[in-house]
């Protein structure tokens, strides 16, 4: 099974993502963990890619978070595509608990070297300019074209909704 989730920051995506890997028993990578360095450096584009390529080579997999470069070819390959669009308050919501849950801690779904923040450049990426056009026009088209498998949440209710009817255990 092959498993794409993506959605805004904050929305749950990665404590999801590892609900279902614990519950299918695959590997899961979330995207974060490659994608930056220490001190929220981002890495070079080709070797996150190529991460996610040799990611991808395996039977089964959940991969987590949007990366919009692969985006495309991860959800062509994908079994089961979840969207988490939730609205930006409710983002910003979850990033403040969030922050207060694991502040000056490494949460494991982040690369090394960047404990939880929450200052003003990161609450103007969930407000605003993590939803920039592109965003929104990537979840528009993928949820278009692959209908079939993309299973879209804009709350936590119906991700918890989802969860309890497919018997998916918290961690």
């Amino acid at each position: 099974m092959k498993i794409s989730i993506i959605g805004y920051s904050a929305s749950g995506k990665s404590t999801f993502s590892k609900r279902l890997a614990k519950h299918y028993g695959i590997p899961v990578l979330h995207i974060d963990t490659i994608y930056f360095s220490p001190g929220m450096v981002v890495n070079d584009k080709k070797k996150t890619e190529e991460k996610i390529r040799e990611f991808m080579i395996q039977k089964d997999w959940i991969i987590d978070g949007t990366y919009r470069y692969l985006a495309t070819e991860r959800y062509e390959v994908a079994d089961q595509l979840f969207i988490f669009d939730f609205n930006r308050f409710k983002c910003l919501y979850g990033t403040v608990k969030r922050y207060f849950k694991y502040r000056k801690r490494q949460r494991d779904t982040m690369a090394d070297g960047n404990p939880e923040k929450l200052d003003p450049s990161f609450i103007k990426w969930i407000l605003w300019d993590g939803r920039k056009k592109d965003s929104k026009q990537l979840m528009k088209t993928l949820r278009q074209t692959h209908q079939h498998k993309t299973v879209r949440f804009t709350n936590r209710r119906q991700v918890d909704k989802y969860l309890a009817s497919n018997n998916i255990e918290k961690i």
